[in-house]
C-alpha cells in the first residue's frame, strides 16, 4: 500500500520525522497542510511539499483535502471539534474509494481526566492507564458533567472515527516541556504562559496547591511517540496490535512534579535571565489566574494550572515507545525556556 502523511503544524514532530533513520518516509509521501504563504514558502524552500489551507472551520475544505490521504496526523490544539471531524471524514470519503484503511493520528491532553481541587467540583483520586477499558465511558461521563471543548473533540474523534471506518488515535500527554525544534515557534505552553504573565506582573503567580501532582513529558520524547504510532502504521508492523477507536487512547507521562515546584523553579530562572527581580512567588486566585493565562477561562485554567492527574503510559511503553528524558531535564528546561521567552518577547 502506498502512504501519503499530511501533517498539520507541530514543528518538533515535523522535524523529528525527517531526521529519523527508521526508513518511514520512504514508504509514504509527505504533505505538510499549512495557513500562509510566508510558512509555505519556508518549506518549499526545504523541498517539502506544502497544501495551503485558509481556515480550520472551513470544513468542507478540510474534509476535501483530507481524502487525499491514508495517514493524518493532526496536531492542532485538542478543542478543534469540527476540523477533527472533517479530516475523520475525509479519510474515511478516501478509504470508500480506494478501499484501503486510512488511519488518524489526534492530538489532545490529560487536562481531560484532571481534578477540580479550586472550585471542589470534581474529585478525583485514580491512577489512570492507558490500558484500561473505562477510559472512553469515563470521558463521556466527565463530558455529561462539566462540557470542556478538548474532551468534546476527542469524543467526536472517536464517534467520527467508528462511523466513518477510519482507525483513530489519540495522543494525551501531560504538561509539556522543553524546547522544540521546529522552524517557528519551539515553546510550549505552561512554562511560557506564566513566564510571559510575569514579565507583564514583575512576579511569577502560582494558581494551584502547593503539593498539587501533576506530570510532564519533554516535547522530543513526546514526538518519538507520534513517530513511533507512524511508523507502524506506515510499515504495516502488526497495525491491529495497537489499539484504535474507543481504545486507541495513548497516555505519555514520564515524570512528576508539584505546583510549587513549578512557580519556585520558573521564578528561579526568571530572575536569572533578568525578566524579573523577586524569586517570591505571588498566590493567586482562579479568576485572577484565568485573567492573566487563559484569557478569563476559568475552567481550563483550573484544569491546566490548578488540578491534580495520574496517569501510566502502559500502552505506548508496550508499543516500544522510550522517552530518554529525566527529571533532571526537566529542571534544567526551566532557564532554556526563560531565556526564549526573553529572546521573542513583543
Amino acid at each position: 500500500m502506498s502512504f501519503s502523511k499530511l501533517m498539520y503544524s507541530g514543528g518538533t514532530i515535523l522535524s523529528t520525522l525527517l531526521n529519523t533513520e527508521n526508513g518511514l518516509l520512504e514508504h509514504c509521501n509527505l504533505s505538510l497542510l499549512v495557513r500562509g504563504q510566508d510558512k509555505a514558502r519556508v518549506f518549499d524552500a526545504k523541498g517539502l511539499k506544502t497544501v495551503l489551507f485558509d481556515d480550520l472551520e472551513n470544513t468542507q475544505e478540510i474534509e476535501r483535502i483530507a481524502s487525499n490521504y491514508d495517514l493524518i496526523i493532526n496536531t492542532t490544539p485538542g478543542p478543534s471539534v469540527h476540523s477533527a471531524a472533517a479530516f475523520i471524514r475525509g479519510l474515511g470519503n478516501g478509504k470508500a474509494l480506494t478501499g484501503h484503511d486510512v488511519f488518524y493520528i489526534h492530538t489532545s491532553g490529560t487536562s481531560n481526566l484532571a481534578d477540580q481541587p479550586i472550585t471542589g467540583a470534581y474529585h478525583e483520586p485514580r491512577t489512570f492507564t492507558d490500558t484500561s477499558p473505562d477510559l472512553h465511558p469515563y470521558l463521556q461521563h466527565r463530558n455529561s458533567l462539566t462540557p470542556y471543548a478538548q474532551r468534546t473533540a476527542d469524543l467526536t474523534v472517536i464517534a467520527t472515527g467508528l462511523a466513518s471506518a477510519v482507525k483513530t488515535y489519540i495522543i494525551m500527554p501531560p504538561t509539556i516541556y522543553g524546547l522544540g525544534t521546529g522552524l517557528f515557534n519551539r515553546l510550549t505552553i505552561q512554562a511560557p504562559t506564566i513566564m510571559r504573565a510575569a514579565l507583564r506582573n514583575g512576579q511569577v503567580m502560582q494558581l494551584g496547591a502547593d503539593d498539587g501532582d501533576v506530570e510532564c513529558v519533554h516535547v522530543q520524547d513526546l514526538a518519538e511517540l507520534y513517530l513511533l504510532l507512524a511508523g507502524r502504521v506506515v510499515h504495516g508492523n502488526d497495525v491491529d496490535a495497537m489499539p484504535s477507536g474507543a481504545r486507541g487512547i495513548y497516555f505519555a507521562g514520564t515524570d512528576r512534579y508539584t505546583w510549587k515546584e513549578f512557580a519556585d523553579g520558573i521564578a528561579e530562572a526568571m530572575v536569572a535571565v533578568g525578566g524579573i527581580k523577586t524569586k517570591e512567588v505571588k498566590k493567586v486566585g482562579l479568576e485572577e489566574a484565568a485573567a492573566e493565562w487563559t484569557g478569563g477561562q476559568k475552567l481550563p485554567c483550573e484544569l491546566n494550572f490548578g488540578s491534580n492527574f495520574r496517569t501510566r503510559a502502559d500502552t505506548s511503553r508496550k508499543l516500544g515507545w522510550q522517552p530518554r528524558r529525566t527529571k533532571e531535564d526537566f529542571r534544567n528546561h526551566y532557564l532554556e525556556t526563560a531565556e526564549l521567552v526573553m529572546e521573542t518577547r513583543t
